[in-house]
């Protein structure tokens, strides 16, 4: 039994090198922008993530990037499979 969904474990993998788009985290992902952002969600109300709005050419744009929790996650699960 897993803690964590391989899609949740790959996006928080994605956001070890920094906070990222949503948009940008599903293609590397390999999921839809839709379902990419049911993950995202999901990961900032269990507290692996969280969510840092930014004013763009006067637009609000979502970054998500990676708590200490998610970052401890992370770690465990690759010291654990090394």
């Amino acid at each position: 039994m897993s803690l964590i969904g391989e899609t949740k474990l790959a996006i928080l993998r994605e956001l070890q090198d920094g906070p990222s788009h949503g948009y940008v985290i599903a293609g590397a992902v390999g999921i839809s922008s839709g379902g990419v952002y049911t993950h995202l969600d999901e990961l900032e109300q269990e507290g692996m993530i969280e969510v840092v709005e930014v004013s763009e050419e006067g637009r609000g744009k979502k970054y998500y990037g990676l708590t200490e929790a998610g970052e401890l996650l992370v770690r465990s699960f690759e010291k654990a499979n090394s």
